[in-house]
């Protein structure tokens, strides 16, 4: 079940050991390489410190009560956090973010996106269309199969396969590494480093 990104930001983080609120999800950090979300940021009284994130891969669900974590242990502050530091550089913000065709139309902005909550991979954006686009369809529907591009101003899709209504969703079972997008962002990698600690 894909959930939608406003669905989820402002829910409460719930801890396994407690059984109490933690914090609340207030912003995602999406990595433009392969529109995926690594973490959030998040706030709230029981969190002593700013800027405070917690990773995706540390909830074990998402439901009725918010995200569901072990412990107050998940909540992290960044500093030192090469490969998350390293995303967060990049100022990418997909809400509100331009799209447009390979002939650079202009199709509107995202206004809302889906995710599978199992990988947190990104797989709908939906679209507030440009103002001559508004008149014929109310929202534009984008899959990640149709992109093509991205960069921090726009997102670029695939001109014929643009549809102009909600397309049905399917689970995405190919490796984050598959997804074919151009990227700026993209940088040649460094040598494989053990990975992070969190502590």
């Amino acid at each position: 079940m894909l959930l939608t990104i406003k669905n989820m930001l402002g829910a409460s983080v719930m801890s396994l050991q407690t059984g109490q609120p933690l914090a609340k999800l207030s912003a995602p950090i999406v990595n433009p390489h392969n529109l995926k979300i690594v973490a959030f940021y998040v706030t709230g009284p029981m969190v002593d410190f700013t800027p405070a994130v917690l990773f995706s891969e540390d909830i074990r669900e998402f439901g009725e009560m918010g995200a569901i974590v072990d412990s107050s242990d998940n909540i992290l502050s960044p500093e030192g956090m090469v490969r998350l530091g390293e995303v967060i550089s990049y100022g990418f913000t997909l809400d509100g973010i331009h799209v447009v065709d390979e002939q650079n139309h202009k199709l509107g902005r995202v206004e809302n996106y889906t995710l599978n909550p199992e990988d947190f991979m990104i797989q709908q954006l939906y679209l507030k269309p440009t103002l001559m686009k508004s008149l014929a369809v109310a929202h534009l529907t984008i899959n990640r199969k149709q992109i093509v591009a991205i960069d921090n101003d726009k997102i670029t899709v695939k001109t014929p396969t643009v549809r102009e209504k909600a397309v049905k969703t399917t689970k995405v079972t190919a490796s984050p590494d598959a997804v074919p997008f151009e990227n700026p962002f993209r940088k040649p990698k460094p040598a494989e480093q053990p990975a992070e600690t969190k502590n």
